[in-house]
């Protein structure tokens, strides 16, 4: 794949999202004035990172039908949800949000946090309609990364913990930002190989156990165990790189940053090895259909 088609694929699932999201807040009966205030929160969208990963990871086994689309956006709104009301002054206080001002500070705190709760409701809704093979969402197998094994417990541990130490860092960051990105893609799987009750029941202890390079693809299910890999990999990336990024722009850090903790040279060696593990993930996999996604890690590497 060369750079313009992974553009070119990107800016696809991007428009497709982008559309849909559009579509599915229209749907909605709220009054248009709050409809303005739930389009503000997810436009521009960011990098769409969680859906994209969650198509990518779907397009590696089988096509995108619209179900999936549904449920990718699903997982879009439930990471913008969390952003209002991570911006609002009873947590980060922050007025700034992708370069506008954040929910609350172009609305209020009423409006922000009612907003935030109607995207959770709108999220939910999409992420537990079933697969179009008629399956049960995968979402009930995997929601709670997004609460005390993921987005609200690592929330919580960022506001009220004490983090003092690198692997409490490391360990707050696998939940509050890692576990929906891990989720995306352990959704896209289950979406692409049309995963039933019983397959759920039977991988889902793979979630509690942690996982070698060395073991997947040696074992029966492989592509689940490398899917699950990269995902966890990936996650934990994607907030070093984001700490990496905003140290070597000069930005001011907020107290929870890597480079609290080790100097540059290491901070990089921490994300290039992480993103290895989820390269070499991605190796182990049967399916060859997996140029879009290595590329996306390249995009992510800091020298």
């Amino acid at each position: 794949m060369t750079n313009e088609e992974f553009d070119k694929t990107l800016d696809g699932y991007k428009e497709l999202i982008d559309e849909k999201i559009r579509s599915i807040i229209a749907e909605t009966s709220y009054a248009s004035e709050f409809k303005e205030v739930l389009e503000y929160a997810l436009f521009p969208g960011g990098k769409r990172l969680r859906p994209v990963l969650m198509l990518a990871c779907h397009g590696m086994f089988s096509e995108i039908d619209d179900g999936a689309l549904r449920y990718a956006c699903g997982l879009e709104i439930l990471h913008s949800y969390s952003l209002i009301h991570d911006d609002m002054p009873c947590m980060d206080n922050d007025l700034m949000r992708r370069g506008k001002p954040s929910v609350h500070a172009a609305y209020g705190e009423g409006k922000a946090l009612l907003a935030g709760d109607a995207l959770m409701d709108i999220a939910y809704r999409l992420l537990g309609e079933p697969m179009a093979s008629g399956a049960v969402s995968p979402f009930w197998a995997l929601s709670r990364l997004c609460g005390d094994d993921g987005l609200i417990g690592g929330q919580y541990s960022d506001l009220y913990e004490e983090i003092d130490t690198l692997d409490k860092l490391l360990a707050m960051y696998k939940k509050k930002t890692g576990a929906l990105i891990h989720l995306s893609c352990l959704s896209g799987y289950a979406f692409g190989n049309n995963f039933d009750y019983e397959q759920y029941k039977k991988y889902a202890k793979i979630l509690d156990e942690i996982w070698t390079i060395d073991e997947i693809g040696g074992r029966k299910g492989g592509d689940f165990q490398a899917v699950d890999r990269f995902g966890a990999a990936f996650g934990a990336a994607f907030q070093l790189y984001d700490d990496i990024t905003e140290y070597i722009d000069g930005e001011k850090s907020d107290g929870t940053s890597v480079m609290n903790f080790v100097d540059l040279d290491e901070a990089k060696r921490m994300l290039n090895s992480k993103l290895n593990d989820a390269a070499v993930a991605l190796k182990r996999t049967r399916t060859k259909n997996v140029d879009f996604l290595r590329m996306l890690l390249n995009k992510f590497i800091i020298l």
